[in-house]
């Protein structure tokens, strides 16, 4: 299964060494600004990706004479994080993808990674400093989770066939909406599975 590194022009987790595991990955794929950072840190990106009103102009010519690919997506009626979550998936199917960089301190955009999760049917997993978070799918998921973590499910609107197994509080075919019924559940094994049959679920994971 290929491994695909989205990143966005946020802080980085400070745990996540990018260029340590960079070569984990069998491509990286920047968004927009988030290139001018990684031709810093002498990262040179698989493609470049967004509407590129924030990447300087030499790191364009830069990438480009390194082979990077340039997607230009002007349509503002998507963010960059899910222009790049669309183009990842169609590009690589069936590929782990990790995305860092949501967290810039304005709270719209941290909840709109989450939301474009859900817009495009992502299964990738967002990192951030002491979390990651996750869309819930139908297809039962088995995560590696350190014991004792904070696992918390956070429904918008209804989801119906919510099952987890793992935690302190399980479920089995439940049916969860817009709450805080899940919140602050606890993991009692180092590995939990996770499903839901319709709607939108996010896991979020401490650690």
């Amino acid at each position: 299964m290929a491994r695909i590194l989205i990143v966005a022009n946020g802080g980085w987790p400070k745990a996540f060494k990018i260029v340590e595991n960079i070569t984990e990955y069998d491509a990286v794929l920047a968004l927009d600004g988030a290139a001018n950072r990684m031709i810093d840190a002498n990262i040179i990106p698989t493609a470049i990706i967004g509407d590129l009103d924030s990447v300087d102009d030499s790191t364009l010519e830069h990438c480009k004479t390194n082979g990077t690919m340039v997607i230009h997506t002007p349509n503002q009626e998507q963010s960059d994080v899910s222009k790049g979550l669309a183009w990842a998936t169609k590009t690589y199917p069936n590929a782990h993808i990790d995305l860092i960089g949501i967290e810039i301190g304005r709270y719209d955009h941290h909840l709109a990674a989450y939301s474009a999760l859900f817009e495009t049917e992502s299964s990738a997993r967002i990192l951030m400093d002491g979390w990651s978070a996750l869309r819930v799918s139908s297809t039962p998921n088995h995560i590696q989770v350190r014991e004792g973590a904070i696992v918390s499910l956070m429904p918008f609107g209804e989801v119906t066939g919510v099952s987890l197994q793992g935690c302190e509080y399980p479920l089995s075919h439940a049916s969860i909406t817009t709450g805080t019924q899940g919140v602050s559940n606890r993991a009692i094994d180092s590995t939990i599975v996770v499903s839901a049959q319709s709607g939108d679920l996010l896991l979020l994971i401490e650690g």
